[in-house]
């Protein structure tokens, strides 16, 4: 198994730095710390009242006060050294590329243009990540090198441009700059001046935005990098400035040792049966438990022109999503009836009704559908019959919405009403399930009536299916999730809470990412809420699933509140990245496709491993390809020494396990996902809930997953 880095030796051992102890007014120089050169502290006796002094490779002007010289090795200041390494890698490739810029975390980009060009108003570029580091993966300096996708460059220049777009990029002199952040000099040559496309500029001058074919992203990404390093890093003239040890990436030993506990990955379906793949489960067992709601109501909240899709979802649930029409039998109310098929299809596939899957009959009431008759008051309506509506107190009441408005249209004027109805429902203890007005006549939506069956079953209290029991019962678990809206403009956090890890979710909430004290006090109901439910009994450890990584300012609190109550418990902090992890990548070079088996994990860093956390199993003949995710450990023990506050490898082999485990209890569809629900079903709620009136979460959304 190879990676995607390689390993070098600097050319010179260490870097003389001029260094001073003030810093221009609205600089930004870089910053030398006591605690990395006390040596060089002790011989200036005068130095210490400071804790920093400031120096900076580029651009010295910004640096002022008295000034001192100091030698910094590499290997000692790894800090510093990545910095002038950086500098090194931007300015050679200003010259030797076709531009050179910076990613969204301040790696050296470089740009070169692809020899594919499918617009004539736009160049396409490929765009690679250069990050150097030290003994992050194996015993010496390392060249990390990722490959960022494409980006386009619109072929007119800005002099002849009128933008209205006030946010985008440009490629001045060979750098990616903002547009805001052109110098002078640059602008001397604005007819050499070129935008780089985003959405925004797209629609507004009209050019396609580019888009990257669904391809093997393994085999895409290793042959752009191979070749971007054949052509670009093992030359002469670069190894000038970094040898590498040899012209190839590093190659793991043993890989095979590194999996997730054998039988993580198995799910119990119904009948005491048990498998990998839910799909077949569901299908093929049932769920593992049905719900224990006996006085169920389904009905209908749609436009009075989608009445005729009520009908025909109302019998593809009840007739199966292989039914056909037959135009000789009816309805009560004249329309066509449908009848079904032999459930078994021509390609093999199941088609069951929506009650054998959900194991619960669908019943609805006479005349209980909500009716609609014009968007622009759609919710006053829908809010005046729901009033009316004889809701039964010893009843509990699912709604099928059918949408008028596909969720992901954001720029539709009526886009807003899909949460007013969710809210207003939830308002009303209603659970609900959304279906836009097309899908169901669509030919794939027997294919997706399994998604809506789970979805449906988890919202009124049933268990899809679930993971293999596990020894240790005694944690409580706590996800975190966030959202950013571009519509509404601040980002959410939403929490769900676990108190075993049996993987089922028993408490959700949602506010603002900066409302530290909301998350606490929820911690604190939590812990009362574990006590009562295990007779008292502590728990063992509290595990975190968050979003990003957990400073000392958001811990602290944490830990401070565990310790005022009496639980001087270990808190482990796992760090989930939202999205795949693309910037370092570990390939199965025996495997055709690249990908490694399911549950491979890979160190990367201090407690930091890639999970690869998809359905490619030994013997699997169909799954997706997926990117691992990044996870980071951290464990905290409030007076506890350094050795207490270090996460051994069998308790981070415990931590990713069950990442891996909690990404296999995602009900909202059938096909594995790569994030665990800790992490994805509270991002959905702070998707959602800033929408809806104060941004508040009514008190029946915060016990049921109306959101799936």
């Amino acid at each position: 198994m190879k990676i995607n880095l390689l390993t070098f030796t600097p050319v010179a051992e260490s870097i003389n730095l001029a260094v001073y102890t003030e810093k221009v007014e609205n600089s930004n120089p870089l910053r030398l710390f006591r605690n990395e050169c006390p040596q060089f502290w002790e011989q200036h006796p005068e130095l210490s009242d400071k804790e920093t002094l400031f120096f900076s490779i580029v651009h010295p002007e910004g640096c002022t006060g008295d000034k001192y010289d100091i030698s910094i090795k590499f290997d000692e200041n790894s800090r510093i050294a990545k910095h002038y390494f950086n500098h090194l890698i931007y300015n050679y490739f200003k010259e030797n590329a076709a531009a050179v810029g910076f990613d969204f975390v301040d790696n050296v980009e470089v740009w070169i243009k692809d020899s594919n060009q499918p617009h004539t108003q736009t160049t396409q570029f490929l765009r690679f990540s250069l990050v150097p580091q030290y003994k992050k993966v194996t015993d010496s300096w390392e060249l990390l090198v990722s490959y960022n996708s494409i980006s386009t460059a619109y072929n007119q220049s800005i002099d002849s441009l009128d933008i209205q777009t006030e946010r985008y990029r440009v490629i001045a002199d060979n750098e990616i700059v903002k547009r805001k952040h052109i110098t002078p000099e640059q602008k001397q040559n604005i007819g050499n001046i070129f935008p780089i496309i985003n959405r925004e500029l797209a629609a507004e001058l009209n050019v396609s935005e580019t888009r990257p074919p669904k391809e093997n992203k393994y085999l895409k990404t290793r042959q752009q990098i191979v070749a971007f390093a054949k052509n670009y890093l093992f030359t002469d003239n670069f190894q000038a400035i970094i040898k590498f040890h040899k012209e190839d990436f590093y190659s793991f030993k043993n890989p095979e040792d590194n999996k997730v506990t054998d039988g993580s990955n198995v799910l119990l379906f119904g009948g005491n049966s048990s498998g990998f793949e839910a799909y077949n489960g569901i299908i093929n067992n049932g769920p593992f438990r049905a719900s224990t709601k006996n006085n169920l109501k389904f009905f209908f909240i749609c436009h009075v022109k989608d009445i005729d899709v009520s009908k025909r979802l109302y019998n593809i649930f009840f007739y199966g999503a292989n039914s056909t029409l037959n135009f000789n039998t009816k309805n009560p109310d004249g329309s066509p009836k449908y009848q079904q098929k032999d459930i078994k299809s021509d390609n093999g596939i199941t088609y069951k009704t929506l009650p054998q899957l959900i194991k619960q009959p669908f019943e609805t009431e006479t005349n209980g559908s909500i009716t609609f008759s014009n968007l622009e008051t759609a919710v006053q309506e829908i809010k005046t019959k729901l009033s009316q509506k004889n809701l039964k107190n010893d009843y509990n009441y699912v709604a099928i919405y059918i949408s008028p408005v596909r969720k992901d249209d954001v720029n539709s004027p009526h886009h807003d009403i899909y949460f007013a109805i969710k809210e207003m429902l939830l308002e009303k203890q209603i659970t609900s399930q959304v279906i836009y007005k097309d899908n169901p006549a669509g030919n794939n939506f027997r294919y997706h009536l399994p998604n809506i069956a789970i979805a449906l079953l988890s919202k009124i209290g049933g268990i899809p299916w679930q993971l293999n029991p596990s020894r240790t019962k005694n944690d409580l678990i706590i996800g975190v999730g966030a959202f950013k809206s571009e519509k509404v403009g601040k980002r959410y956090v939403g929490s769900a809470f676990c108190f075993n890890q049996d993987g089922i979710f028993q408490n959700f909430d949602c506010y603002r990412d900066n409302d530290l004290e909301h998350l606490i006090k929820d911690i604190r109901k939590a812990i009362g809420i574990y006590l009562v439910q295990n007779q008292d009994q502590k728990p063992k450890r509290l595990i975190i699933h968050y979003y990003k990584t957990m400073g000392k300012r958001e811990s602290k609190p944490i830990t401070d509140m565990l310790y005022t109550l009496g639980f001087n418990i270990p808190v482990f902090i796992v760090t989930i990245n939202k999205t795949e992890s693309s910037d370092i990548v570990a390939f199965d070079s025996d495997s055709a496709d690249l990908m490694p088996l399911s549950g491979t994990y890979v160190k990367v860093g201090y407690n930091q491993f890639l999970l690869y956390n998809n359905a490619k199993y030994p013997n699997s003949q169909k799954y997706d390809i997926l990117f691992p995710v990044k996870v980071k450990i951290s464990k905290v023990v409030t007076n506890g020494s350094k050795e207490d506050n270090q996460a051994n490898m069998p308790e981070v082999r415990e931590m990713l396990n069950q990442v891996y485990q909690f990404s296999r209890m995602y009900w909202k569809s059938v096909k594995q996902q790569n994030l665990p629900i800790t992490i994805k079903y509270p991002e959905m709620v702070a998707e959602i809930v800033p929408h809806f009136s104060d941004a508040e979460l009514p008190s029946f959304g915060k016990t049921n997953l109306w959101f799936l």
